[in-house]
């Protein structure tokens, strides 16, 4: 009956073409040709019935966790996903189809995704084999605990992890024009769950080195990632190149007559996956007025980006919106000219040798916001900016290889694209042994995985900044765990993250933990440090992390896994876990007095967590001789007999310090400038506004100097829970306008060398970087007698004063007075060497 309905519409469709132009007409014929559409199995409307699911028990995401141990594996069956379940094509459908083609009826069980209101085309709901499972619903959580094998163009949720024994080839959908990953000014957390895909995946589809440079690399896996990587063509450009679907088929299905030439507009979204920006509407008002112009020989089609909301198009006589569960491959088969501007389709384009046109008004601000990879001028394509030029290069029509370079230019993107992609990458899906090997292979340097310990502006994330950028990269390949929500939502961190070397990586955390009914009230117990685990317990949360590792790291294996934080317990617990070789926990501050201080402003509880890990590691590194003894004397009994502890200092990037000191004050900080515009003596400290920092012992003895030396300020920078504290007792004592709170300064070093004293006054430190920066930038410093201080400060690097107002207050005027002349022996290079050799050696074990 369709064939027939589709042949009588091919006689009438000239007349049907002419009348369009009348109103009149199209207001009566619209129903018409929407319920035509429904008819033929694609518009809108409900799902045909396909094979329905049955009743599931209760297996959402929280229950994730016991599905993934008594769910049974399948290997007869096989899932496709494309776009979220919004769409139904792309490389998942050509995939699909070979594997009809290639399998009788009945041996596979197939698995499509649809989201809640996608409509899935007549050939997945009319076959028998095939059953629609719905995004969200408990049957799809089911369908991927039990499918053997995996296709998606994209990404699975968050809580999704490749189970052992499954297979799960990633294609993703297009070689890309425009930036990728960490290259697109984008939030951390929209590339965060693409990468997170790439690591589970055990198959991903490779279309060329480029392919690899601007898809795989932007997301800082293509090291990570490179045994899965299946150097293939585009499964589907194979259903362009041999459209399974009659083109009369395809001109009935849009009512194009049989002398109408066809444009595809096929423009690309803009933003990012957390922010799209609405441009649908001023994409239709083009499409139309493309369609105006041409007139009616030509017949327009529109495809608006799966990541745009379609909202109505209008009603264009001589053109019509693509249908969401239409295969856009197909539809190019018939496509005489495509016009796109950024979009990857192009690529899909160019082996059939049509006109393309690329037209970029808008490309100035696109490179500036998106950023290209290419420019339009770089590929065998015409580009037009005004509505004018594009209507002239449609009719004008010059093929791809009308232009100079075409046989280069498919060399470098579409190297394979000979119509059998699709049946190549099928078999190796379904067969491991028909698997080639893979395109590329990694470069051998060591993978070493840290927790950077939460990225603040502290002393910590200082630390480590030194030791990324003085790390041998010809050596070493270093990747910096993030929870990507939390950056996102803190501009401190991301001012932070921003400073980092960029040769490194970043593995973006994303999703939550997976807990089952019985592990969560014991997460909840380890988490929060609230009391002393059992055996069993300690086991349980061992498996916890070891499945979280592999929830965010796939099966990647590295040479070495680092705490660097050593505060929270979840990192701890994750590191102590990894699939890694050696694994180091590092102590930068007395813990044990963290974890008894009393304070509610400094509350450290969840470190007798972190303690508790100890056991996992297999060796723990302190930033001062001093600290490592103290935490040996309080921690003993949390540390296996095996493990041993060291001594690593902080390192420091001297060039960075120095180069970032050389700035201007009145551009880091224009209060403070005036600080330092008039001759007087400035002390200053640098450490977050909380309990064991003593910012209030410091205040009380400048109070007792500050009459006697009435040129002398004191700078403090940093921000925490005691500020209005701290502000009350300033005004308390009479200090307002000569003790400045200055809060969080992003490049604080241009004050740190103005200052003439920089002043700790803490009850306990590791390694305090403060003091070794202002070692580096030579100005003299004054330190309380505690442990971290004292192994900075010790052989005549400072003055080391008893932990008492009184003291500090006598060492402070006689620094005011003169008596702490500027350091010449500044900390440099020969330090950085020092301590990089140290970390060469104790952290990562080389001889």
């Amino acid at each position: 009956m369709k064939r027939l309905l589709r042949k009588v519409l091919l006689v009438l469709r000239p007349v049907d073409t002419r009348l369009r132009r009348l109103k009149v007409y199209n207001r009566l014929t619209m129903p018409l040709r929407q319920h035509y559409r429904a008819a033929m199995g694609f518009g809108t409307g409900k799902v045909p019935a396909a094979k329905p699911s049955a009743p599931q028990p209760l297996l959402q995401k929280p229950l994730w966790p016991e599905g993934l141990e008594t769910v049974p594996l399948r290997q007869d069956t096989i899932l496709f996903e494309c776009y979220w379940g919004k769409k139904f094509g792309d490389h998942p459908l050509a995939l699909y189809r070979a594997l009809c083609r290639s399998r009788p009826a009945g041996s596979m069980r197939i698995y499509w995704v649809a989201a809640p209101k996608a409509v899935p085309p007549a050939e997945i709901t009319g076959n028998p084999d095939v059953t629609v499972v719905r995004t969200g619903t408990p049957a799809y959580t089911k369908a991927l605990l039990e499918s053997g094998m995996l296709v998606n163009n994209v990404t699975f949720p968050p809580w999704f992890l490749r189970r052992p024994g499954q297979r799960y080839l990633n294609t993703w959908h297009g070689v890309p024009m425009k930036a990728m990953g960490r290259d697109m000014n984008a939030p951390l957390v929209s590339m965060a769950n693409t990468q997170r895909n790439f690591l589970q995946a055990d198959l991903i589809l490779e279309l060329s080195d480029y392919y690899r440079w601007a898809t795989i690399r932007p997301y800082d896996v293509d090291q990570l990632a490179a045994p899965a990587l299946m150097r293939g063509g585009a499964p589907r450009v194979d259903d362009t190149l041999n459209c399974p679907v009659p083109a009369a088929d395809l001109r009935a299905r849009y009512g194009i007559a049989s002398d109408q030439r066809v444009v595809l507009f096929a423009p690309t979204w803009r933003g990012n996956s957390t922010s799209i920006i609405p441009v649908f509407d001023e994409q239709a008002q083009l499409y139309g007025e493309i369609a105006r112009q041409l007139g009616p020989e030509w017949f327009v089609l529109f495809s608006a980006h799966q990541m745009v909301r379609v909202s109505d198009a209008g009603d264009v006589p001589n053109g019509a919106l693509i249908a969401d569960n239409d295969n856009i491959n197909d539809v190019m088969s018939i496509v005489d000219v495509l016009v796109s501007d950024y979009s990857s389709i192009l690529f899909d384009f160019l082996p059939i040798d049509r006109p393309i046109v690329l037209h970029t008004p808008d490309i100035l601000a696109y490179s500036q916001e998106r950023g290209l990879y290419l420019q339009p001028a770089e590929l065998p394509c015409a580009e037009t900016r005004d509505l004018e030029g594009l209507i002239a290069a449609i009719r004008a029509g010059r093929r791809p290889s009308e232009f100079p370079g075409y046989a280069a230019m498919r060399d470098r993107f579409i190297p394979e694209e000979d119509g059998r992609a699709a049946e190549r990458a099928l078999a190796a899906l379904l067969d491991p042994a028909a698997t080639p090997p893979a395109s590329a292979k990694a470069d051998g340097r060591k993978r070493i995985l840290i927790a950077p310990g939460g990225m603040l502006p502290n002393g910590i994330t200082s630390s480590l900044k030194g030791l990324i950028a003085n790390l041998d990269y010809d050596r070493f390949d270093p990747y910096i765990l993030l929870d990507a929500p939390l950056m996102g939502t803190d501009e401190a961190r991301m001012a932070q993250f921003r400073d980092f070397d960029p040769r490194c990586n970043w593995i973006l955390r994303v999703g939550d933990l997976l807990l089952t009914e019985k592990e969560r009230p014991v997460y909840h117990r380890f988490r929060t440090g609230a009391d002393r685990l059992s055996e069993e317990d300690l086991a349980l949360i061992a498996k916890i992390f070891a499945r979280e590792n592999r929830r965010i790291l796939g099966e990647a294996r590295f040479d070495l896994a680092i705490e660097f934080g050593g505060y929270a317990p979840y990192w701890t617990g994750l590191i102590a876990n990894a699939n890694a070789t050696r694994k180091v926990c590092y102590q930068h501050n007395h813990l044990w007095a963290e974890y008894t201080n009393a304070d509610a402003a400094r509350n450290q509880k969840q470190l007798f967590g972190v303690f508790q890990t100890y056991r996992w590691f297999d060796r723990i590194v302190a930033v001062s001789e001093e600290t490592r003894q103290v935490n040996a004397d309080h921690l003993a009994e949390f540390y296996p007999p095996d493990l041993t502890t060291r001594t690593v200092r902080n390192t420091l990037d001297v060039r960075r310090v120095t180069g970032l000191s050389r700035t201007a004050i009145a551009e880091t900080h224009p209060t403070a400038a005036a600080l330092f515009a008039e001759p007087g003596f400035r002390f200053i400290t640098l450490a977050r506004l909380s309990p064991e920092k003593r910012h209030d012992r410091l205040i009380e003895a400048f109070a007792r100097i500050a009459a006697d030396h009435p040129q002398a300020q004191l700078l403090i920078c940093g921000t925490g829970p005691l500020e209005e504290t701290l502000r009350a007792q300033i005004e308390t004592l009479g200090l307002v306008g000569r003790v400045h709170l200055l809060g969080l300064v992003a490049n604080p070093y241009p004050m740190l060398a103005a200052a003439d004293c920089c002043v700790m006054s803490s009850d306990y430190e590791g390694q305090p970087m403060v003091l070794l920066e202002a070692l580096c930038l030579g100005t003299p410093c004054i330190g309380t007698d505690i442990p971290g201080i004292r192994a900075v400060l010790k052989d005549g690097q400072g003055q080391i004063i008893a932990p008492d107002p009184q003291a500090l207050a006598e060492a402070m005027a006689a620094a005011a007075a003169g008596g702490l002349p500027r350091r010449t022996d500044r900390l440099g290079e020969a330090y950085a060497a020092e301590t990089m050799d140290e970390f060469y050696h104790i952290v990562c074990g080389l001889d």
